[in-house]
């Protein structure tokens, strides 16, 4: 931009013009433009980027365009700048009488803007004044420069907007574009049933069976919400139990209850609800007072958001006959919560929690195809996408077990064998991966399953194998030990994983070799680098994306090996990173852009193989990019560079 302002001036004049303008420097999240300011001139990104949103004053905003370096900022008013400082343009004829609404006049400065920009990296932004602009009209490069931005952003819009109603017309007959916020649909504070703690247990029944609107009390002190009291409460803790309707309220009531504010989304209350098995949330307002309650049947009643509910229930208490039909159930909620565009996140938690309690059924159902209870403590650990909670689809099995021999514990009497236990869990491997089989996961092609011995043993055995992967780093160990660091608990003794979870981390204090030669093949294997010019980039050059391959892949790993080498063994990915920003090894900012930029990441890789299975494609994980719209590929090119700068920050140590 500086070459055009400045073109076929002199250098004299060259310089006096570009005192006119002003270099601003932004720290991240610094406002460039705010909503209410007057539009008085451009400004020229010269390093960093800027995006621009919708303030809406809620934690969720509106990312319409992320701005490069050599973009500009504030093209919205150019028909101001025109209109302002040309108005002859529009009456060429001078002879022409005017209509009202053709005076000559210098317009108005429009309404405040609806949009603001702020910097999202350290930002250095050159504000060019109107004044200046207008000094060099008269020059076509600096006209064609801004006619050529103006109209690619009018493009750009146009095709955002026209994907964005192709999307709510072809969603299907289950989509709902709106997106409800608790507050829309709970019951107000003055219709919620309200007690102090010291109301006794009679007082509170009495005012719940005079309604049949709610099922539950909200108890209070001094306006702050204390506990929750739910009918099933009355059955469980007063009448099965004997207790006095004399006593108060608090005896039976729900301590601190999880709560929601009025403002959170519908899909929001769903997941709390659901993660959590309760049917009843206190709703506050922003100074945390009560604003009401929402229950499960507000939500289903507002949405029908399928069968979640009754999956939950129906996971609990499946029979091995019925295994091979709950696949397409789940798949069902999966379908909805796609369909009204539920967070990836939101949506791949509900997911994993779905599958967790189907994996713990297979798990129950085996345990009473044996002959005996165990004989000794175990644990089951998923690897894997379902690890990670990433899962979505069902997987093929990735997964293995971790049980206790004679030499780690003192807590079963002589007599307790190892080769009694090493057959019984060799067993009980065998019908999980039957039973899981039938509920829809597929045998591991690799034999990573607990039915392969390498996959199960004693905590020695596990701490020997261990040693032998972190002491002799070949390929094919790093590989296995790349899979194996994925890991999560999905069933058995949590004592034996607090043992495991400390032979774990014993063996990583003399495993830097090991952790070296795990960083030398994330080295191999670097993030691309997507910093060109984004027309050229997508339009010209790169036309695909392994996402899982060339993003994914690499992010897991590096997070891994930087997670390792601090002490933390154990997480989902979502989990290791606030660990990491909990021992500062990761700062804040740095924290919530990685969340955000793997959410984006996550959202293109779920709705793509989804996409893929319902059409009854092989799945894949390649993005084409050419489908994107600019906004889109803007998005997906800032979070692959957040991602590559976590990937340069772990290799950084080696």
């Amino acid at each position: 931009m500086k070459h055009i302002l400045t073109k076929n001036l002199k250098q004299t004049e060259a310089t006096d013009l570009i005192k006119q303008c002003q270099t601003l420097h932004y720290n991240q999240n610094d406002i460039i433009l705010h909503a209410t300011d007057n539009r008085e001139g451009l400004f020229l990104v010269v390093s960093g980027m800027a995006e621009v949103y919708i303030p809406s004053g809620k934690s969720r905003e509106e990312v319409l365009e992320i701005i490069k370096p050599n973009e500009l900022i504030g093209l919205s008013n150019i028909h101001h700048f025109i209109s302002s400082h040309f108005p002859q343009i529009h009456q060429p004829d001078p002879k022409t009488p005017l209509y009202p609404d053709q005076s000559t006049k210098p317009q108005a400065q429009p309404n405040p803007s609806l949009i603001q920009v702020r910097a999202i990296d350290d930002t250095e932004a050159l504000f060019i004044p109107y004044t200046v602009l207008k000094e060099r009209w008269s020059e076509p490069a600096l006209r064609d420069y801004l006619l050529d931005q103006v109209s690619s952003r009018l493009h750009d819009v146009y095709h955002s907007l026209a994907e964005q109603i192709n999307m709510s017309t072809t969603m299907g007959p289950t989509a709902d574009p709106t997106i409800l916020r608790v507050q829309d649909i709970m019951q107000p504070s003055r219709a919620t049933i309200q007690a102090k703690t010291t109301d006794t247990i009679q007082s509170v029944s009495e005012k719940l069976s005079k309604t049949s609107t709610t099922t539950a009390a909200i108890i209070l002190r001094n306006e702050i919400i204390q506990g929750i009291v739910t009918m099933h409460d009355f059955v469980n803790r007063v009448i099965t139990s004997g207790k006095s309707i004399q006593e108060p309220i608090e005896t039976i009531m729900t301590e601190n209850p999880i709560i929601i504010p009025r403002t959170a989304y519908y899909y929001e209350a769903l997941t709390t609800m659901l993660l959590n098995g309760i049917k009843h949330l206190p709703v506050t307002t922003e100074n945390n007072q009560l604003s009401g309650l929402v229950t499960m049947t507000d939500l289903l009643q507002a949405k029908q958001p399928t069968d979640i509910l009754q999956n939950t229930e129906t996971l609990k208490n499946i029979t091995k006959e019925d295994l091979s039909k709950v696949k397409q159930e789940l798949y069902s909620t999966l379908t909805t919560m796609l369909q009204q565009q539920v967070p990836i996140l939101h949506t791949l938690e509900v997911m994993n929690t779905l599958y967790d309690q189907l994996i713990q059924r297979c798990i129950e159902l085996s345990i009473k195809e044996m002959p005996t209870d165990p004989p000794a403590k175990f644990c089951f650990y998923l690897m894997g996408s379902g690890a990670r909670k990433e899962q979505f689809l069902l997987t093929d099995q990735d997964h293995f077990l971790v049980y206790e021999g004679e030499g780690d514990t003192h807590d079963y009497p002589d007599g307790h064998s190892d080769r009694i236990a090493t057959r019984y869990f060799g067993d009980l491997s065998q019908k999980i991966v039957t039973n899981l089989e039938l509920a829809g996961y597929k045998r591991c092609k690799g034999d990573m399953m607990a039915s392969n011995p390498i996959w199960r043993g004693t905590l020695r055995e596990w701490e020997s194998r261990l040693h032998e992967w972190t002491l002799n780093a070949t390929n094919d160990r790093l590989l296995l030990a790349q899979n194996f660091f994925s890991h999560r608990h999905i069933a058995g003794s949590d004592t034996l994983h607090g043992q495991f979870q400390q032979t774990i981390l014993d063996s990583l204090d003399r495993a830097k070799i090991f952790l070296y030669r795990l960083s030398q093949l994330e080295r191999e294997n670097p993030i691309p680098t997507l910093e060109q010019p984004i027309r050229s980039m997508f339009r010209r050059n790169k036309k695909q994306l392994d996402l899982k391959k060339e993003v994914l892949f690499p992010y897991h790993h590096s997070l891994q090996i930087l997670a390792l080498m601090h002490g933390i063994t154990y997480g989902t990915p979502i989990e290791k990173i606030d660990q990491l920003h909990e021992k500062k090894i990761l700062s804040e900012n740095f924290q919530k852009d990685l969340k955000a930029s793997i959410s984006t990441i996550l959202n293109y890789y779920v709705r793509n193989r989804y996409n893929q299975h319902q059409n009854g494609e092989e799945l894949n994980s390649t993005l084409t990019l050419t489908t994107l719209t600019t906004r889109e590929k803007e998005e997906l090119m800032l979070s692959i560079r957040l991602i590559k700068e976590l990937q340069n920050h772990m290799l950084s140590y080696y």
